[in-house]
């Protein structure tokens, strides 16, 4: 199938590479298709490009590339809807902001993607009562810069 995309133009994709939100993406309405585009192996992300609108893109990646801590609980309601039997079996993608200064990118680790891979579905989960941001910076913050007195 091809769809129409604002990186990359007209692109062909395969069946095998669209999902279907269960609930709308925050803010998105309206949209349940995605496709997963993965231009790059040994780039740690990929895009999740609406099928139905091409200026609707995420850059998403796997939150424990980034934050190997990162844990979260799924509500049976969210198991249900992804048709899953236990988090386990999830795929999670959490979406980054890439400012004009990438050193500033930050991801949403409150509102992360989980994803049944082998059913093709997908859904934005908020995780409520947790400690996680909305803008949690990709990045460590850099060293402070010592001063250094010679004596």
């Amino acid at each position: 199938m091809q769809i129409e995309t604002l990186a990359y133009g007209t692109i062909d994709i395969d069946d095998t590479q669209v999902v279907t939100m269960t609930e709308p993406v925050v803010g998105f309405p309206g949209l349940a298709r995605y496709a997963i585009l993965h231009p790059d192996p040994e780039w740690p992300f990929q895009w999740l490009q609406s099928v139905e609108r091409k200026d609707v893109c995420f850059l998403i990646a796997d939150p424990r590339q980034f934050f190997p801590a990162y844990r979260l609980e799924l509500k049976a309601r969210d198991l249900a809807d992804l048709q899953l039997q236990s988090g386990d079996e999830a795929a999670v993608g959490v979406i980054l902001t890439v400012p004009g200064d990438p050193a500033q990118s930050t991801a949403n680790l409150l509102a992360p993607v989980v994803f049944n891979s082998a059913k093709k579905l997908a859904r934005q989960v908020i995780l409520e009562g947790s400690r996680y941001s909305v803008r949690t910076p990709l990045l460590p913050a850099p060293e402070p810069e010592r001063a250094c007195a010679a004596r």
